[in-house]
């Protein structure tokens, strides 16, 4: 008997030793959507990716958003900053101007087919009203305008009946079924940002002096350069846009074994503990100081997405980036690292 016992105890330390990751219900019932945000946050923009011109989002790489969020939830260490992350905060991914539904373009209005999309749905182009049909899109709505920029153009926004899909590998494709120029360089919000259902918290603005200010929006993202997680809290969101945010970080090893916890970023990325950046924020340039020989240097946004970086004598160039938050990488001769957040105004 206890020969079974002892055999029946390695058999299960074996098995806890080469667990695999598994989904959760809660995680896949209340974060299929984020998974899916965060595979298209890979996708657009980059046409070297796999699944660039796929529009129909992978489930493997949502299934391993989905086991890295549920290894953080199953939370074997019964962490309560790990807890806090889904119970108190309810942290979720913000689409922001991700098109996952709609597909937003400005046309001339003198186009031949233009009215009859707004009468009808349809162009009467074969392969363009075959896009529409296959994808199930709608005209939500058909705007032209008069004035500058968009003086003589009609913007027409598509809904598709498809809760999620790839839209902007579907872009070639009506382009290339038409004559005239489409245009879909222009701006667009989610009606889903923005937001936030935890509690009441708020966080320390960045002003003098400082006040507190209430948590209206939070996003979730992982870093595309190191193995950690990055759970933001906001305390503004578009047309009041935040001016200071709270950061939770967290790395899951490759079999969801380990998962840890850190208020800060993790030790194996700050080895060089005396490199600072000014001025910060900042409005055109960001000087490095505290490092003798950089080897690299690169800026990613709270998104996740790399930015063109532009280094000489120590000073980098963040005229052409966006106001907002983002991640500068340090890297020196020796392969050590240091990432600093910085405000570009």
């Amino acid at each position: 008997m206890k020969k079974i016992t002892l055999l029946c105890l390695l058999c299960l330390c074996f098995w806890d030793m080469n667990a695999q990751c598994t989904i959760d219900p809660f995680i896949q019932q209340n974060y299929e959507f984020d998974a899916k945000v965060l595979v298209l946050r890979e996708i657009e923009g980059n046409p070297n990716d796999p699944d660039y011109d796929n529009p129909e989002i992978s489930s493997t790489r949502t299934n391993y958003y989905l086991e890295q969020l549920s290894a953080m939830y199953i939370n074997q260490q019964n962490s309560a900053d790990l807890d806090s992350i889904f119970n108190e905060f309810q942290f979720h991914v913000d689409p922001w101007e991700l098109q996952y539904h709609n597909i937003l373009f400005s046309v001339d209005t003198n186009a031949p087919w233009v009215q009859s999309l707004k009468d009808t749905g349809l162009t009467g182009i074969t392969a363009f009203d075959a896009v529409l049909a296959q994808y199930q899109f709608t005209v939500a709505s058909a705007n032209d305008y008069t004035i500058h920029p968009y003086e003589g153009k009609t913007i027409f926004t598509l809904e598709s009946s498809i809760d999620f899909i790839n839209t902007y590998a579907l872009r070639n494709d009506l382009q290339n079924a038409t004559t005239e120029d489409l245009s879909y360089d222009l701006g667009f919000f989610n009606d889903n940002i923005c937001g936030y259902d935890g509690i009441p918290y708020t966080i320390e603005t960045y002003e003098l002096p400082p006040q507190q200010s209430p948590v209206v929006a939070c996003d979730i993202t992982k870093h595309p350069s190191n193995n950690y997680w990055v759970f933001t809290l906001k305390n503004g969101c578009l047309f009041n846009p935040p001016n200071n945010f709270q950061y939770r970080y967290v790395a899951v090893s490759n079999d969801c074994n380990q998962v840890n916890f850190s208020r800060t970023l993790s030790n194996e990325d700050v080895t060089l503990t005396n490199v600072s950046i000014y001025p910060n924020p900042a409005s055109n340039h960001i000087n490095i100081q505290g490092i003798e020989n950089i080897q690299t240097v690169e800026i990613n946004s709270i998104q996740g997405k790399r930015m063109q970086t532009s280094l000489s004598n120590s000073q980098i160039d963040i005229r052409r980036l966006k106001s907002g938050v983002y991640f500068l990488k340090i890297v020196d001769d020796q392969n050590r690292s240091v990432i600093k957040k910085f405000i570009k105004k």
